[in-house]
């Protein structure tokens, strides 16, 4: 049985967390939340990238990822079917009257969340499991070919371009493709690590020294990316700014090490529930109870402050559910027992 890593079920748990406030309506140019917008996807990344393991086995890697990736995005996407009706009746006041329109969000969930003519995103926070099949399947790959390694650095070079290309152009808005090339790099970078064992040992006082550092790089970096109006300056002070904030994220969970919770590694363990469920649940809070109860409107755009104490009650009322799935319904969680 493999030995669990403490500073990563923290890693896990606080990067899911936090990224709830950031799929809550606000106040653009708050920096609290556009900050951890910058690098957030890289930490789910990176850690999807450092847990996973080194299998050259076709059979056995799409058993696993049948059970661990398939199997959620479908099922969190049915379950989020009846609740699209009723946000499209709330918005619209009337359901779909025309097969085409009511099919557009199963078409969506076949074609990855992707907005076409024909489809639209069901529960779009789920493009983050398609992106992570197929990253997986990328690496996969790569581990069966001599220059498998060359091979990953090409792709991440293309995915970066592939982005800045977007953003210059906006091409392209699907989630799964502008997903993937803005973080494949950091999903490498963590398997690599991993491999490598960099960051395998935790020493108090050298990871905050560290994380000191590398928070206050980032936040300078995001700044002058924030700021900076010149697009090829815009666009190279990027990845720079999210790497240096992950480095910052790695670091602050490395100092919580030594701190172990079993609310944590439940939390850890329930990453699967955060992505498939915290969509629905802000939906509901807002438009079944803040809208009707209190009044407050269906666009009302919060403070940060808000934002982050609606997340956190959504954080809450997650724990009994991932609970429960771990008990009784592990493939809710992605595992098979």
């Amino acid at each position: 049985m493999n030995e669990r890593i403490n500073w990563m079920d923290w890693s896990k748990f606080l990067a899911v967390a936090l990224t709830i406030p950031c799929h809550i309506p606000q106040t653009r140019g708050d920096q609290p939340v556009t900050y951890f917008e910058v690098f957030l996807l890289a930490c789910l990344m990176f850690n999807s990238g450092y847990l996973k393991k080194k299998r050259t086995d076709w059979k056995d890697n799409l058993r696993r990822y049948w059970h661990s990736l398939i199997i959620p995005y479908l099922i969190y996407n049915i379950l989020f079917y009846p609740f699209w009706f009723a946000r499209f009746y709330i918005i619209h006041g009337f359901l779909p009257t025309h097969p085409s329109v009511a099919l557009k969000p199963i078409v969506g969930m076949f074609l990855l969340q992707a907005n076409t003519s024909i489809s639209c995103e069901l529960n779009p926070v789920t493009w983050f499991i398609a992106a992570l099949l197929i990253t997986h399947l990328l690496l996969d790959f790569s581990l069966h070919l001599k220059f498998g390694q060359f091979f990953m650095v090409i792709l991440c070079i293309l995915g970066i371009t592939l982005y800045v290309v977007s953003k210059y152009n906006h091409f392209t808005t699907q989630y799964v493709l502008i997903g993937i090339s803005k973080s494949l790099v950091f999903y490498y970078i963590g398997y690599l690590c991993r491999q490598h064992e960099v960051f395998k040992k935790c020493d108090l006082r050298k990871d905050t020294t560290w994380f000191v550092i590398t928070f206050i790089l980032s936040i300078v970096l995001f700044n002058y990316h924030a700021n900076e109006m010149y697009f090829p300056l815009h666009m190279l002070s990027y990845f720079p700014a999210v790497l240096f904030g992950l480095l910052a994220f790695i670091f602050f969970c490395k100092m919580l090490n030594g701190f172990r919770s079993d609310i944590v590694i439940n939390y850890s363990n329930g990453t699967m529930v955060f992505i498939g469920l915290h969509w629905m649940m802000v939906g509901f809070i807002r438009y079944g109870i803040l809208k009707p109860i209190f009044h407050v409107s269906g666009n009302y755009v919060y403070t940060p402050l808000e934002a982050y104490a609606l997340g956190l009650l959504v954080v809450i009322l997650l724990y009994p559910i991932i609970l429960i799935f771990q008990a009784k319904m592990p493939w809710m969680l992605g595992k098979r027992r």
